[in-house]
């Protein structure tokens, strides 16, 4: 199963969570960066990607723009593994997006906010344009205006579990995932991946993981790995 962790803001932190066990190591990314709110700078994001893949680790990472050309520029420098979408992308875009994608060799994953059985829907609409898809929470970010993520609060575990039984790509199951409830949720959704941020972030700090609760992390999801018989 995948385990997801978000976001990276110091090379220390990244290397960490690699040896943790963390398959995909989440990055949000801006030109200038804020790391208050867990953003760094194209520059910053660049040296923590390298470092992942260094380590034998997917990087996935949010982009604070779906400008094509400044996405081609970006995917160049920061060489990820995964773009991933959390905010509502318009099937064309969503389209030129995937061919941009494709075209260099990226995967994509794509954040749906799950608040209503619209949101099965969506999941069909989309998933012939995306590598991974992502079940999150229906609450903004506070990191990043307009998108999904980040909230440190969970959503209604049914409506993912159908979405997994409807699409036939991977599932990441996200939103307020932690320590205490990630099993639950395994047992439940039966997803293909879990993803967690705020759960994970040393209280005191601006969004520096505390590497003790990934371990623990870690742990209880791969104690929880079941076979998929679909």
């Amino acid at each position: 199963m995948i385990v997801q962790v978000y976001a990276m803001i110091s090379e220390s932190d990244a290397i960490a969570v690699c040896r943790a066990g963390v398959d995909h190591v989440g990055i949000v990314t801006s030109k200038e960066g804020d790391p208050v709110r867990g953003i760094v700078s194209y520059k910053e994001a660049s040296r923590i990607a390298s470092i992942i893949r260094e380590e034998g680790k997917k990087t996935t990472v949010i982009l604070d723009t779906l400008d094509i050309d400044e996405m081609k520029d970006l995917i160049s420098t920061i060489k990820m593994d995964i773009i991933h979408l959390c905010s509502e992308v318009p099937l064309d875009d969503l389209k030129r997006i995937r061919d941009l994608t494709e075209s260099m060799g990226v995967m994509l994953m794509y954040a749906i906010p799950i608040s209503s059985e619209a949101s099965v829907e969506v999941a069909k609409k989309v998933e012939d344009l995306v590598d991974f898809i992502m079940c999150d929470s229906p609450f903004e970010s506070y990191q990043m205006k307009g998108f999904v993520g980040a909230s440190g609060k969970t959503h209604d575990w049914g409506i993912s579990k159908e979405i997994v039984l409807s699409v036939n790509k991977p599932v990441i199951l996200a939103g307020g995932l932690t320590v205490t409830n990630v099993a639950q949720a395994i047992r439940i959704v039966k997803p293909k991946g879990v993803d967690a941020k705020t759960s994970l972030d040393l209280k005191e700090s601006s969004g520096r993981k505390d590497i003790d609760k990934v371990e623990e992390f870690v742990r209880i999801v791969r104690s929880c790995e079941y076979t998929d018989n679909r």
